[in-house]
């Protein structure tokens, strides 16, 4: 079973949130107490805190999203009303703009009659939506989302709810994905195979790497497997 990311692995989420973040801020401008130009940054940084918290279960994804809100404004005091109805309006930017990368679609058509899954740490309807948008939905048998689980990569049990339901022993199956602690040292806490893709090329790490998912296949035929 081969399992893969994403965001930053097959969904371009990066570029979408940095055009929709400019977009979100032009909708409060006077509101938000930063400077535009460095409003991706801050953005980024503000929601990879909070989303992490909700990774490890301390916050719901309606919490982590009203934390992120009251961060953005610096506004402690935003009902959890008002946050809702902000970010809405980001994902409203957001959503429309998300794109597979080019190398997605190809990489998954060359890895048939292989079974692929979906382990994310996102929130399911989203995270579907936006493979659905891509066209890429239907390749996929099997989904682990962490919202679903209550605890997200890298913790070794969503991956072992992966497996298991997948019906497969962690030494047959690989995951493919762009972060080295998250994906790679995750799936391989419990014996599974953990394929890097460092698509900036700019991290040496001592474990399977590949810079294009059009590397795939290759580095699948090195990974000693009973079955895939």
């Amino acid at each position: 079973m081969i399992f893969f990311d994403i965001d930053g692995t097959l969904i371009d989420h990066a570029s979408a949130s940095a055009d929709a973040s400019l977009a979100f801020y032009d909708q409060f401008a006077g509101q938000v107490p930063f400077a535009r130009e460095q409003f991706p940054t801050i953005w980024d940084t503000i929601l990879m805190k909070h989303f992490e918290r909700f990774c490890r279960g301390e916050l719901s994804a309606w919490g982590q999203r009203r934390e992120r809100m009251r961060e953005v404004f610096c506004a402690p005091e935003l009902s959890d009303a008002e946050c809702d109805v902000r970010y809405r309006a980001f994902v409203a930017e957001y959503e429309p703009r998300t794109r597979a990368f080019p190398d997605a679609k190809p990489c998954l058509e060359s890895l048939l009659p292989h079974r692929l899954g979906i382990i994310s740490n996102g929130v399911r309807d989203q995270q579907i939506g936006k493979l659905k948008r891509a066209g890429l939905l239907s390749h996929f048998s099997v989904m682990v989302f962490s919202e679903d689980a209550g605890f997200g990569k890298p913790d070794s049990r969503i991956f072992m709810k992966a497996c298991e339901q997948a019906r497969e022993n962690p030494r047959n199956c690989v995951h493919v994905g762009d972060s080295i602690d998250a994906d790679v040292l995750g799936s391989r806490s419990l014996g599974m195979h953990g394929v890097f893709l460092d698509r900036s090329r700019s991290i040496q790490a001592s474990t399977l790497t590949i810079s294009t998912l059009s590397e795939l296949s290759s580095v699948l035929r090195a990974i000693p497997l009973d079955s895939l």
